[in-house]
């Protein structure tokens, strides 16, 4: 069987994921979490968000007056996440760790975790242990509230957009190719992107990135393993509807 791993990814990508249009999903996810937590009645004074990345959602978090902390495995993206924070003029514990491996001293009243970031788990026991851990650092009543592609959309990329033109500027070109593995449920992303230096245009970034496909049920038994307790799940999240199969996206807001 094809082992698939995602080791040594968001190094020298990171400065190109900051600088494009990925940052906006986790803007956009801070504009849409008010309206959630008064939906919800979630009154969260503290905040974890999983694989934080560059700091976007983290900071607006912040300048929202949460007291927020962010973890990620990637050094990079942590870099630019604290001086994102200086910039902001805000407070964020960050910390570089990998989620499978969440310890903290402290627990939350609110984890999260965007961005299909929970697909980078390549394998089910990691996703279980991710949730378990999570529990154990909420709050009694607390709330995990998270997003993955779903199956649909991983097979569907590779059906339909087997190579994408990503960025196109007068500095960077940066291109994706997508495959997908259904025995493994994989897909496999292929990031290409070459910076203009001067007249010359350099190979900055070449990063093999995977993701699995879980199915609803494998994910509600894993929350359920780690006794977190499903509150919604929405297909779309903006205009609350539920799951479909066709949906790309699937939203959980779960509760301790």
């Amino acid at each position: 069987m094809k082992r698939f791993s995602n080791v040594k990814i968001y190094g020298k990508f990171a400065q190109l994921y900051a600088s494009g249009d990925f940052p906006e999903f986790s803007a956009h996810m801070a504009q849409l979490l008010p309206s959630l937590l008064d939906k919800f009645q979630m009154q969260p004074k503290t905040i974890l968000d999983l694989a934080c990345g560059e700091g976007t959602f983290a900071v607006a978090m912040a300048k929202a007056g949460f007291k927020v902390s962010g973890i990620d495995r990637s050094s990079e993206m942590l870099d630019l996440a604290r001086k994102k924070a200086q910039a902001a003029s805000v407070t964020i514990h960050f910390y570089e760790m990998d989620m499978r491996h969440l310890e903290l001293n402290t627990t939350f009243d609110l984890v999260t975790c965007w961005f299909d970031s929970l697909n980078y788990l390549l394998a089910l026991d990691d996703l279980e242990s991710v949730f378990n851990r999570v529990a154990r650092h909420l709050e009694p009543g607390g709330h995990f509230v998270f997003d993955m592609n779903t199956i649909y959309w991983l097979t569907t990329l590779a059906q339909r957009y087997a190579v994408t033109l990503e960025r196109e500027t007068e500095s960077i070109f940066q291109v994706h190719r997508h495959s997908y593995d259904e025995n493994a449920r994989i897909a496999t992303f292929e990031i290409t992107g070459f910076i203009k230096d001067n007249s010359c245009w350099r190979r900055q970034v070449d990063e093999t990135h995977h993701e699995r496909g879980y199915t609803i049920e494998e994910i509600r038994s894993c929350l359920n393993n780690a006794g977190l307790t499903e509150i919604a799940c929405y297909g779309n999240l903006e205009e609350s509807l539920p799951y479909a199969p066709e949906s790309k996206r699937v939203w959980f807001i779960t509760q301790k």
